[in-house]
């Protein structure tokens, strides 16, 4: 066998013994091993079991293991399918392959490393802004009003120190009729003019639980944590959240809103706030347009955060948002009544609250409509980690 074939098979090895170290007891590993074949499981050692379970599944002829349902049935599992959902939170029972690697976010929102292409058309210069996004091909950003993409060459990278996730306003030309751009110049960055902006070296400092409090109506919502809160109507109906941005504007926070199909109403609302960075979508937008709109905003509220800034990451209704990231994915794969990668989204989503010594913050603050108290993810994940403040 060529040696790099075994050295990445025994990297997987090491993966799935891991997986099964962290997601099995004992009693589900005697299932497993029964559902295999592994010979009087109930006699073995922990440690012991778990290598004749990975012997039994890289012995195998297939990497696919199908279901059976042969041998005594496990005490709280009935059977292999039960085992492996709650392995991998996968509702899908006619084959599964054994094991699964979890998904990584990285790897759901990767994108094309396309080449742009350049074509005789009549000059047409633009100001766009919007996110960076960087691989090792290329790097572009989407402009958040028109969804022009705009590609950024390694000069102009280079030249305007541009890093993931900056917030750029930027002069633009029209390369080819398909909607294409390349950078020109520079204007801002992260809101500040180019020539004044400084890339700040700030440490990764200390995680701390902040002590300072945000007012959301009769609220107090805590710097650096993650916050749920139940709303019964539109934002501009609702005069805590004006108060809230204003707090904000006055402390010099980063006030970043998030939410996928939000009313015309609402948008107006963000329109009229000063300083407010408006990463919603508007009804009918687009599964796209919400997609990329989600994970700029991940890009940008962690690339403030490293640049020593405070922000408070504002997501109007959480459950819309994921009910409409649901819809960019075709897989069966599905975890707390959702599409398991628009949940892995979502969960870093969450993970981006935190406080750190160094004075940088991220505060989460989330709604949630009545409609959807009883919603798996609201009540397995979310209530879970969050502060919970109900009419």
């Amino acid at each position: 066998m060529d040696i790099n074939i075994m050295a990445k098979r025994q990297q997987d090895r090491s993966e799935h013994r891991e997986m099964l170290v962290q997601n099995l007891g004992i009693f589900e590993l005697r299932a497993l091993g029964r559902e295999l074949g592994v010979q009087s499981p109930t006699t073995k050692k922990r440690d012991e079991l778990i290598d004749l379970i990975l012997d039994k599944i890289y012995n195998s002829d297939s990497s696919v293991v199908k279901l059976t349902k042969k041998g005594r049935p496990f005490k709280k599992l009935s059977n292999l399918e039960d085992i492996m959902s709650k392995m991998t939170g996968s509702d899908n029972t006619d084959a599964l392959l054994l094991p699964k690697k979890p998904i990584k976010y990285e790897d759901i929102i990767c994108f094309a490393q396309e080449v742009p292409v350049f074509s005789d058309v009549e000059e047409e210069r633009v100001s766009c802004k919007g996110v960076v996004r960087q691989s090792e091909v290329i790097a572009y950003f989407i402009d958040l009003t028109t969804g022009k993409k705009i590609f950024i060459a390694k000069k102009e990278m280079e030249q305007f120190k541009l890093q993931e996730g900056d917030f750029i306003e930027a002069e633009c030309k029209k390369i080819n009729a398909n909607n294409q751009y390349i950078l020109v110049s520079v204007e801002k960055i992260n809101f500040i003019e180019f020539k004044k902006y400084k890339i700040r070296d700030i440490g990764e400092g200390n995680p701390i639980i902040s002590s300072e409090k945000y007012a959301y109506g009769d609220f107090n919502l805590y710097c650096g944590r993650r916050n749920l809160v139940l709303y019964k109507g539109n934002l501009f109906e609702d005069e805590r959240f004006n108060q809230f941005a204003k707090d904000c504007d006055l402390r010099g926070v980063n006030l970043i809103t998030l939410g996928l199909n939000t009313s015309f109403e609402d948008q107006i609302l963000f329109k009229q706030i000063p300083n407010i960075i408006n990463m919603t979508t508007v009804y009918g937008s687009g599964y796209d347009s919400g997609f990329n709109k989600v994970v700029d905003t991940i890009a940008l509220t962690e690339r403030l955060f490293n640049n020593g800034e405070n922000c408070v990451l504002f997501i109007n209704d959480i459950i819309s948002l994921l009910n409409t990231l649901d819809q960019c994915f075709t897989d069966s794969e599905m975890l707390n009544g959702h599409r398991t990668k628009a949940v892995i989204i979502v969960q870093k989503l969450i993970s981006l609250g935190r406080a750190m010594s160094n004075n940088s913050s991220i505060t989460l603050v989330m709604t949630y409509r009545d409609i959807d108290k009883d919603d798996l993810f609201l009540k397995n994940e979310l209530e879970r980690v969050c502060s919970h403040f109900a009419d």
